[in-house]
């Protein structure tokens, strides 16, 4: 699902819904719906008065890679990198997310994640806190906890929950290999 409104800032509808339409995983193919492939479009948001992506080639080539591995089985890149595991390290106030699916991982911005600490209230959007991105390795972020959530129990982290969470092919993660391939939307709650 690409973006409706050209705003950076309101979260709305569209994070649940890129949510649900992959039964609350993140990515497809997965082992809810083994056989379903889409192409990752939030960050191809180019026309501020239209909803549909201008740039229909990066749509296609994304729909193309994950029909020749899906559909074909062929062994291509189709995928951007897919959160594997979270870890979370209160002695240091960080976060840990590390990526599978591809070889490494390019980062182009420390921004696009944000963690809660107010508990259950965290269904309120406004409660979450942005939270850059310290280090990178290979396959691995480091998200530092805001001093807010530091003494405080922290109760989930999100990556691009907006309904446009960037300019154009400015998604912070994307494939090192495939640089036309972003990690799609995150939620991990603890």
């Amino acid at each position: 699902l690409s973006t409706n409104r050209n705003d950076t800032i309101g979260i709305g509808g569209f994070p649940w819904i890129r949510w649900y339409q992959t039964f609350g995983v993140g990515y497809v193919p997965n082992d809810v719906v083994p056989n379903v492939f889409m192409a990752v479009a939030m960050d191809l948001r180019d026309d501020p008065a239209n909803i549909h992506p201008r740039t229909k080639h990066d749509v296609g080539y994304r729909l193309a890679q994950a029909g020749l591995a899906v559909a074909y089985g062929q062994q291509v890149e189709y995928l951007g990198p897919i959160v594997s595991t979270v870890t979370l390290d209160s002695a240091t106030s960080t976060i840990d997310i590390t990526y599978s699916k591809v070889t490494g991982i390019d980062l182009r911005s420390p921004n696009g994640f944000e963690v809660c600490c107010q508990g259950t209230q965290c269904s309120n959007d406004n409660l979450w806190v942005a939270s850059p991105v310290s280090l990178k390795n290979t396959l691995t972020v480091t998200v530092s906890i805001p001093a807010a959530c530091q003494s405080k129990a922290i109760y989930g982290v999100r990556y691009l929950w907006r309904e446009t969470p960037c300019e154009f092919k400015l998604a912070p993660v994307y494939s090192l290999t495939d640089p036309n391939l972003p990690s799609p939307p995150y939620l991990k709650i603890f």
